[in-house]
């Protein structure tokens, strides 16, 4: 079942809200490598009503169309791998003649609950691929995901009283501040999707190059972790070549000139820092957090303690 590819293929994985975008960019500058977006694997559809979108749009992935295409047509479920296998194939042909680049790397921002799915297939399909995975402070991926569903949601949406409070401060600037920022079926889904990519890296780490990058360093030394990344792909490290790549990911030219720390709440590149999570959490919400995924927190050196939440109070 391994794949037989025209350019190396290679992986990058966070949850979302992570910077993975910036990355991408980033990577995207580099004369040698592509960074997309196949969404190829998690057994995933659900539809989504954008603001200013008449129409939902689809987010299914790959292995997921497939599964349907079988079913329509009345094909067997053993030929499932066979025709995944065809589509990546025919893909990554067509990535090799349009990109024209000798490395693609697939960023991938797992969709709640379907990480290990991910990994698995990832092992299946392309078992000598090396990984990257970006790493973020939870809260902080709380926070810009809280932010950026405000983006998405339609102005006519079915929201509670307290959501529309919420929207009108924190997107028009109107009202009074509520006294929460979070709801709590928000933080669950959020700590979840933020950690179960984390939960892969030591099963992936037994059958695959990984290279493991915080966002917090990219904001100290961004220098420095794209020559890891570049040596990690054993791609063109030249002086010309970061310049070019840091250039093209500064964060004023994400944000269609805006500096970093200026924060726009309903844009997608909305604020760009460390730590802003702290203007919003409360006691609450980090007693909460951290019984999701304070283990997560701890391990990579987030907190310090497992009471960090009291400091909240």
């Amino acid at each position: 079942m391994i794949l037989k590819k025209r350019a190396s293929s290679h992986f990058l994985i966070s949850a979302p809200r992570s910077g993975s975008t910036w990355l991408q960019t980033m990577f995207n500058a580099h004369p040698e490598l592509a960074c997309v977006e196949r969404r190829l694997f998690g057994d995933y559809a659900d539809l989504v009503l954008d603001d200013g979108v008449k129409t939902p749009r689809l987010r299914v992935t790959l292995d997921k169309y497939v599964q349907s295409l079988l079913l329509h047509h009345g094909y067997p479920r053993e030929k499932q791998k066979n025709m995944v296998q065809a589509f990546i194939r025919a893909l990554l042909k067509e990535e090799h003649n349009e990109l024209g680049k000798s490395i693609v790397i697939d960023k991938i921002t797992p969709y709640v609950n379907t990480s290990q799915r991910v990994v698995e297939q990832i092992q299946n399909y392309f078992p000598k691929s090396k990984i990257i995975f970006l790493v973020r402070d939870g809260r902080d991926v709380l926070t810009s995901g809280v932010f950026h569903w405000f983006n998405k949601q339609p102005a006519n949406a079915n929201l509670s009283d307290f959501e529309k409070k919420r929207r009108a401060y924190f997107i028009n600037g109107e009202g009074q501040r509520p006294n929460r920022f979070f709801q709590d079926h928000e933080i669950e889904q959020w700590a979840n999707e933020w950690q179960q990519p984390l939960q892969t890296i030591e099963s992936v780490q037994e059958k695959h190059k990984v290279e493991i990058i915080t966002y917090e360093n990219m904001l100290e030394d961004p220098q420095t972790v794209l020559r890891s990344c570049f040596q990690f792909f054993k791609v063109n490290r030249s002086e010309r070549t970061l310049i070019a790549c840091l250039q093209a990911g500064k964060f004023k030219a994400m944000s269609q000139g805006r500096e970093r720390g200026e924060s726009k709440a309903n844009a997608h590149v909305r604020k760009g820092v460390s730590g802003d999570w702290k203007n919003y959490f409360t006691y609450q919400d980090g007693k909460m957090f951290h019984e999701i995924a304070g283990k997560m927190l701890m391990k990579y050196g987030y907190v310090a303690s497992s009471k960090w939440y009291e400091e909240l109070r």
